[in-house]
């Protein structure tokens, strides 16, 4: 695993999805020091010994503390994984969209050769015919531009011509999606052709297994370099949020109690009022931005 502090940010940002990295960094501070407070409180009211209440609220700090830091790196993990996938296909997608159709061809036939299937001769245009264990299997390769389906029409031709010369095993390469008419011919004669579709995931997982797929440092240097040009979230994103009204009432509402039942302890109070203006403002800001966006 990688340790580059910037790169550990990107791949738990990846492990959180829509959620935002500082978002949740400060979920988790803020969580901790409400839990170790609330331990705190407990056992000074239960035992009304000051130096054991902050010793068992320290206790519980670490604890909490420990506890995060294994779910952080818990995510680093889990995003560096998905990360790495997202980057390694995305770089291999674009790839493919630069190579002509001749390179392409040429590609899937090398992909072909490595999976054991020898003679392999071009038939037509993206058709071909190779043999493996004494069967002939069809190969038919589309490279379309993206948006472009392969269409019901370009099946049945496949078909046809499959059943024509006897042959029950082929191979539909291509890089964009099948039509839902494609699809459905596909299963209508399921039972007489094994026609397996090779989309660019498949063919993503071909390069990768035969090791035609740089190392894993470009793909770090790659991220990191990309990241460089992110554009950064601004900070009230992050703060004023009103997913944060979960957090910020109860912690208004936990600091209001304790100021109640420490009344001497005066610096409660203002941080339930702290956390009391934060809510407002919170919900504030998701209004205004709701109605100007209607």
């Amino acid at each position: 695993m990688i340790q580059d502090n910037n790169l550990k940010k990107l791949f738990i940002k990846e492990a959180l999805g829509n959620k935002s990295y500082l978002s949740y960094r400060t979920d988790l501070v803020l969580s901790k020091v409400l839990i170790s407070f609330a331990v705190f409180i407990i056992i000074y009211f239960i035992y009304p010994d000051f130096i054991a209440a902050i010793l068992v609220g320290t206790l519980a700090f670490s604890i909490i503390t420990l506890i995060n830091k294994l779910n952080i790196d818990n995510k680093n993990k889990t995003g560096e994984e998905l990360l790495l996938k997202r980057t390694k296909r995305n770089y291999f997608l674009s790839k493919i969209e630069e190579i002509n159709i001749d390179d392409f061809e040429l590609l899937i036939r090398f992909f072909f050769h490595e999976e054991g299937y020898r003679s392999i001769v071009k038939k037509g245009r993206g058709l071909y015919l190779g043999e493996k264990e004494g069967y002939i299997t069809c190969i038919k390769i589309f490279k379309l531009h993206k948006g472009i389906e392969v269409e019901k029409l370009d099946i049945r031709s496949l078909l046809n011509y499959m059943a024509q010369r006897n042959i029950r095993k082929g191979f539909l390469v291509t890089t964009t999606d099948l039509s839902e008419d494609a699809k459905n011919l596909l299963e209508k004669f399921h039972g007489e052709f094994q026609l397996t579709v090779i989309d660019i995931d498949g063919l993503y997982d071909l390069a990768d297994k035969h090791k035609m797929l740089p190392e894993d440092s470009f793909y770090y240097n790659k991220i990191a370099a990309e990241d460089i040009k992110k554009e950064k979230i601004p900070v009230k994103e992050n703060v004023v949020n009103i997913n944060k009204l979960s957090l910020y009432m109860p912690a208004a509402l936990f600091f209001y109690i304790s100021s109640i039942l420490l009344p001497h302890n005066k610096i409660l109070v203002y941080i339930s009022y702290y956390f009391i203006i934060l809510s407002i403002i919170s919900a504030g800001y998701f209004l205004k931005t709701k109605y100007k966006g209607e």
